[in-house]
Formats: structure tokens, C-alpha cells, sequence
């Protein structure tokens, strides 16, 4: 068993410096510790790709650690990437979107406190990726530790965790959990069957031309720039949107007239509100139930977004 352990910054490389966490920490120690914890008696290799706070990561990153776990496949029988919290979601989402439900796994470690501070989950968190690179699940996988466990989750199925909260979620569940040295299949978690190609994710290197935009009729909603071809809102819990407000609605209208499409992601079908009545008369279209980042990453690749690549759709 081989496993390449690819290193991009993040709160997990991170030192703390006179109380400053800067993504220059070396933490072969710690990968060691966690691969013989995790995945004991397998052969491993670090590859450090870059050293950056994930806030920092471009799409031109992005497509970076897609080539450098791509290499890796090739040498390995599973890969793990260390990445920082704050964008995981999108990285993840194009790594899925990338390799698809790849035979080789792929993990994605992260951590709340880096491994130098007291009761930091990078280490249980390493072993945990470790564990799953090591196992025969298929896809990208991303796992988030706490209370002396780890959820495994399908890394395009996350969802922005809360502010003051380590907590990320997924929808659907998690897929497994690592506690106790053992990693254990959830036996209610299921997805739709993916039988599609990865896809090339080179344009995310490019610059954007899709816009994700809150909704909040308390705020003023920007213009957006040239260049920009759709634009996607994140709908609140109930799966509204303000259409109800005049300025959101001459909003959508002005949008519309500039040729953009309109899109509401974390919608459903079905929702009884009558201000989610108005979405057609708007040209909003409601995406399939996706994650918001894996909505965003989607779009920007001109994916069709009903399509399942790398699990993105929960049942």
C-alpha cells in the first residue's frame, strides 16, 4: 500500500508565531504519527505543493492540486491533501468534479487548531484521511474531526459550516466515520450512481464569469462586471429568495436585460412560500440540490447541473 500526502498550507500547516498562525510548519512529524496511526504498515510520501491560508487559494491553485493529485494516482494507491477550512468547499468540490468516483481514493485533510496548539484535530484528522486513502471507497473524500471521531464526508456535498463552529456538514450525511483506529461504513448513507467522465477543471484557472451573491434585502446587491454570464443566490434555509422586494426584483430584471442567467442555489423543488412563486416570473432557475460551493464550481465549469459527477447529488 502507497499513499502520497500532498501539503498546501491551511490552519493544519500552520505555526504559531508570537501568536500569529502563519502555513509554514513542518509537519512530516505529524504525518508520520498519523499514517502509522491510520493506515499502519503502508508506504507514504509527502509532496509539499504550496504553503498558503486557503482564504488565499485561486482557482489557478485549485487546478494545481488537481495536477499534483493527479501525478500522485499514478504512483499511489490513495492520496491525501492538507488544505485550510475557509474555501475547502470549493477545492473539494473540483477535485470530485476532477477525478469523478475514481477507483483510487482521495482524502482531504483540514484542521480548526493547528497541530502545535493544546487539543488540536489535525492529528486524529490525518489518520482519519489516512484510513480512507488506505480503504477501498471510491471518489474524494473529506473528513472533519471531533469528540474523538471523524466524519467522512463526500467532499462535493459539503456545506459552510457556522461561524464560531469547527463544525463542517454535508448533505446526506456522512458517508463514514474513523474512531477508535477503525474506519466504518454509515449504513443509511447513499448517492446517486455516477457513471460520467471526470471533467476538466483547467477553466477554473481562468478568470470568473459567474458571480454567487447573497440574499439579504438588507444589503445593497452589486452590479456585476463585465465578463460575468451568470450569477448564482444562495437562497435562505426555507429555500426563498427577497422577491417580494421591489429593488430585488428590478434587480433580477436589470440582470436579465444584460443576457446573465439567474440561478438559486440551496432551493428545492417544491417549496410552498409564495415568494418562491415568483422565481420563474424572475428567471431564476432553482439548481438540483447542491451544495452551494459545488453549485458555484459546477456552474463555472459549464457543467450541466442536474448531472451527478463525484457524488455531488444527494438522493
Amino acid at each position: 500500500m502507497k499513499i502520497t500526502v500532498i501539503t498546501t498550507g491551511g490552519t493544519i500547516g500552520c505555526s504559531d508565531e508570537g501568536g500569529t498562525l502563519r502555513p509554514n510548519a513542518d509537519i512530516a512529524p505529524l504525518v508520520r504519527d498519523a499514517l502509522a496511526v491510520g493506515a499502519p504498515g503502508a508506504e507514504y510520501s509527502v509532496l509539499p505543493l504550496m504553503n498558503k491560508l486557503s482564504e488565499n487559494m485561486t482557482g489557478a491553485d485549485i487546478v494545481k492540486i488537481a495536477a499534483a493529485v493527479r501525478g500522485a494516482l499514478s504512483r499511489s494507491d490513495g492520496v491525501v491533501v492538507t488544505h485550510g477550512t475557509d474555501t475547502l468547499a470549493y477545492a473539494a468540490a473540483a477535485l470530485s468534479y476532477a477525478f469523478g468516483l475514481s477507483e483510487k481514493p482521495i482524502a482531504i485533510a483540514s484542521a480548526a487548531a493547528a497541530p502545535s496548539q493544546t487539543g488540536s484535530d489535525a492529528p486524529l484528522c490525518l489518520a482519519a484521511c489516512a484510513a480512507v486513502a488506505a480503504s477501498d471507497l471510491r471518489g474524494v473524500y473529506a473528513c472533519f474531526a471531533h469528540g474523538g471521531e471523524a466524519d467522512v464526508l463526500r467532499a462535493s456535498r459539503l456545506l459552510p459550516h457556522l461561524p464560531y463552529s469547527p463544525r463542517l456538514y454535508a448533505l446526506g450525511g456522512r458517508a463514514a466515520v474513523y474512531s477508535d483506529g477503525r474506519l466504518r461504513r454509515e449504513p443509511g448513507y447513499s448517492e446517486r450512481g455516477d457513471e460520467l467522465p471526470a471533467a476538466d477543471i483547467t477553466l477554473l484557472a481562468c478568470p470568473p464569469d459567474v458571480t454567487a451573491l447573497p440574499s439579504n434585502a438588507l444589503s445593497a446587491l452589486p452590479e456585476p462586471p463585465d465578463g460575468i454570464r451568470a450569477v448564482v443566490f444562495s437562497a435562505f434555509h426555507s429555500g426563498t429568495l427577497p422577491t417580494g422586494v421591489p429593488a430585488f426584483a428590478e434587480y433580477c430584471a436589470r440582470l436579465r436585460r444584460r443576457g446573465l442567467k439567474l440561478y438559486a442555489a440551496c432551493s428545492f423543488p417544491g417549496v410552498r412560500y409564495e415568494s418562491a412563486e415568483k422565481f420563474a416570473e424572475l428567471g431564476i432557475e432553482v439548481l438540483p440540490r447542491l451544495a452551494p460551493a459545488a453549485a458555484l464550481v459546477k456552474l463555472r465549469l459549464r457543467l450541466f447541473p442536474s448531472a451527478s459527477l463525484g457524488g455531488d447529488l444527494s438522493p
